[in-house]
């Protein structure tokens, strides 16, 4: 029984970890300073968290965290940075949790807490990229103060109750693996965004067909056969938004520009190509801090698709440019 608590406590402060690694121990170490916590004999080992160095530590990062967690895009940023060094941080904890405890156990534990602090972690950076697509601030401190007010009450239900914590702990994970698809793809295109927002590249650095996977140039090669005449004109890497029917939002896509014919093509790995005809295509754009999202609404099936790409104004300007051009063009050869 010692053992499946000391598992317990383990897996709980992993779950936390994952959400706020440094409000974890912070509000340990400060609850140890302060006697407010008062540790059982299994769990003496923990007591090493009271070292004031620990304390100001944890508090620093805890006090960047408090203020980068609240500002819309920071905190996706903010997240992708902290994709492992929430895991490690958890693993540390589980090691020190168990103390001098069977190597088995041990190495089976830290497998548990890392992927344990893994799944909170991106269960949290999903969250948040959902939340940052909202036109106000006001959600994203919401959402924070409210994980941060679950940490600090989960710390006390773990060190508590133990066993309580694991139950909670193995719900969680089966919703996880329930969420997870769409989680992960949340999490992808988030590291995508903010790694184009840091490192920018021109829209004219295009990619070839040949450079793509398989079964996109099958799927290009088919549509551009279409119409003998028909030409790849362009290709843009992008994601997929909201209100693209049952295609899920944050799908990994590539927009396609064909010529004389004037059509857009929307494709998608392992899916049947969408086309849209440009002369009857209203463009629409949303810039949001990681991304500009653009809505192409086909004026006549009253299809939307809605894609994002990159936050690169230069681009973007382009890009819509070249969706407007299209469409005049197709006008004027009619």
């Amino acid at each position: 029984m010692e053992t499946l608590e000391l598992l317990a406590t383990a897996l709980g402060l992993a779950a936390l970890s994952g959400i706020n690694l440094y409000l974890t121990v912070f509000a340990t170490s400060l609850a140890l300073n302060l006697g407010w916590l008062h540790l059982s004999p299994e769990l003496q080992q923990l007591q090493v968290l009271a070292d004031p160095m620990i304390l100001f530590i944890s508090g620093l990062g805890y006090f960047a965290e408090f203020f980068a967690d609240k500002i819309p895009g920071i905190d996706s940023l903010w997240d992708t940075i902290h994709t492992a060094l929430r895991p490690l941080g958890a693993a540390f904890l589980a090691i020190t949790v168990l103390g001098q405890t069977d190597p088995a156990i041990q190495v089976a534990a830290v497998l548990l807490c890392t992927g344990v602090a893994f799944s909170t972690h991106v269960t949290k950076a999903g969250l948040r990229a959902v939340v940052n697509t909202s036109p106000e601030p006001v959600s994203n401190a919401v959402v924070s103060v409210t994980e941060d007010v679950a940490v600090a009450g989960g710390l006390g239900v773990v060190y508590s109750y133990p066993l309580a914590a694991l139950a909670g702990v193995i719900l969680f994970m089966a919703g996880f693996i329930y969420l997870a698809p769409r989680l992960f793809r949340h999490l992808r295109a988030t590291i995508f965004f903010t790694a184009k927002r840091l490192f920018p590249e021109d829209l004219d650095k295009k990619r070839t067909v040949a450079e793509l996977p398989s079964k996109v140039q099958e799927h290009i090669k088919k549509i551009v056969r279409e119409k003998e005449n028909d030409r790849l004109a362009w290709i843009v890497s992008c994601f997929t938004g909201k209100g693209c029917g049952r295609i899920g939002v944050n799908r990994k896509a590539w927009l396609i520009s064909l010529e004389p014919s004037c059509r857009v093509a929307f494709i998608i790995k392992g899916r049947e190509p969408i086309l849209l005809y440009a002369e009857n295509i209203e463009v629409s754009r949303r810039k949001r801090f990681l991304y500009n999202e653009f809505i192409l609404l086909d004026s006549a099936s009253a299809e939307t698709i809605s894609f994002r790409v990159p936050r690169s104004d230069s681009a973007a300007d382009e890009l819509e440019k070249r969706l407007q051009a299209m469409g005049k063009s197709s006008h004027k050869d009619g």
